[in-house]
């Protein structure tokens, strides 16, 4: 249900319903392109996790010149290069890995409550309208109730305090419109930002209100939100990466060997003999650090205990996750059913006491103050009403957002 003013601006302004909204924030929110850029720095790290350390170029010299300067020398060059030996690099690409599967389940789990925000202005906006149009309602019947009042004061019928008592509910009520219209601009401002829209763009929003049906039972919306939660996910995700880090401190205790492979070419000087011949050699290399001493126990048993930490943090927002679910389930039960005894049994019955005292007044058979208050009492029992609604609306707002059910796009969708 749209305003007038929305209305008015339909022809013009781009129209989105709810899911229409989710998807072009998730596209063009501000903080979630940045947010996504996590993902492509995690997929860097991956890169360089497999990555061999350079090889080394070895050369070394030696010669007699500042002793006895008989012509000795001797010269090499070669090439070497590490080797990991108990699967660092594997290790450290197990870590990389759950580091880009993390960046994403942030993304996705930042998607859920901009998600949940947007659906929250939208059922705001959605009652606002319906305030509204119940001032412009109201507004018609007084207005039609003060040219009935003013010919029946011309008549001398009534007097002027009956005049102005319609014309000051209808300036009331005037007010009362325009507060609500400044506060929905207010929302469709916060709207625009969270679609990553200038905060004074038009828009008009054009959503049904959710089904007012009986809630889905509480246990099936806590498995859902088992399965579909990404900060649940997410969690999971870094028992994953502490035990990949565990993994990659205990393959630190193993050095990496080294290999090099190299050309030496000497000459040796004997006195009293000939001029010796160059000597060539072929030079093979193999270095291997002694693990006497363990230098990395604390890094493992730190990955260890990480490991025991995302457990319990897992299972700690586990319960948060079950304790979210079920206070917005039993809220939005609970303002549901009030909101429905509005809808089927107050309203109507003031509906009727506001149309019998219109007749009464007009037949001159009831004084005006009775027609006033039965209209007030409508009135106060409509906004009380529609706040219920309000109330509602944000309880399942709450809840849907708490079991993960609006659409969650990843971060290649468009």
């Amino acid at each position: 249900m749209l305003t007038a003013a929305a209305g008015a601006d339909q022809g013009t302004s781009p129209v989105f319903n709810l899911d229409q909204l989710i998807a072009t924030a998730q596209r063009d929110n501000k903080d979630l392109r940045a947010a996504r850029m996590s993902i492509e720095a995690a997929r860097a790290r991956l890169t360089q996790a497999g990555a061999l350390a350079n090889p080394r170029i070895n050369v070394g010299a030696g010669s007699d010149f500042a002793f006895r300067n008989e012509g000795a020398y001797t010269a090499s060059v070669g090439i070497s290069q590490e080797f990991p030996i108990a699967g660092r690099l594997a290790r450290q690409k197990d870590v990389a890995l759950v580091d880009i599967q993390l960046a994403q389940a942030e993304v996705l789990n930042a998607q859920r409550q901009l998600a949940g925000e947007i659906a929250a202005n939208v059922y705001r906006i959605l009652v606002l309208d319906r305030q509204i149009q119940a001032r412009e309602d109201l507004s018609e019947v007084d207005e039609k109730l003060a040219k009935a009042t003013r010919s029946r004061f011309k008549a001398a019928e009534v007097s002027e305090l009956d005049v102005n008592t319609v014309s000051l509910d209808i300036q009331r009520l005037a007010q009362e419109r325009l507060l609500l219209e400044s506060q929905r601009r207010v929302l469709l401002q916060s709207i625009n930002l969270q679609l990553g829209r200038p905060s004074t763009g038009s828009l008009t929003v054009e959503e049904p209100l959710p089904n007012l049906d009986s809630l889905p039972p509480l246990d099936t919306e806590l498995s859902k939100a088992m399965r579909q939660r990404p900060d649940r996910h997410q969690a999971s995700l870094q028992i994953d990466r502490a035990q990949a880090q565990l993994g990659l401190a205990d393959a630190k205790r193993w050095e990496d060997w080294s290999v090099g492979l190299g050309v030496q070419q000497d000459r040796q000087a004997i006195v009293g003999a000939l001029g010796q011949p160059n000597d060539r050699a072929l030079l093979l290399n193999l270095t291997i650090p002694l693990s006497l001493r363990s230098r990395t126990q604390g890094l493992v048993d730190e990955a260890a205990v990480s490991v025991r930490q995302s457990r319990a943090r897992r299972d700690a927002l586990t319960q948060q996750i079950d304790s979210e679910v079920a206070a917005a389930h039993a809220q939005a039960a609970s303002l549901q059913s009030l909101y429905k005894n509005y809808e089927s049994t107050l309203l109507p019955v003031t509906a009727r006491n506001v149309a019998l005292a219109q007749k009464g007044y007009g037949q001159g058979l009831v004084p005006l103050l009775e027609v006033i208050q039965a209209q007030r009492q409508e009135a106060d029992l409509r906004t009380s009403a529609l706040n219920t609604l309000d109330l509602y609306l944000q309880a399942y707002a709450r809840l849907q957002t708490a079991v993960g059910n609006y659409p969650l796009l990843t971060d290649s969708s468009p």
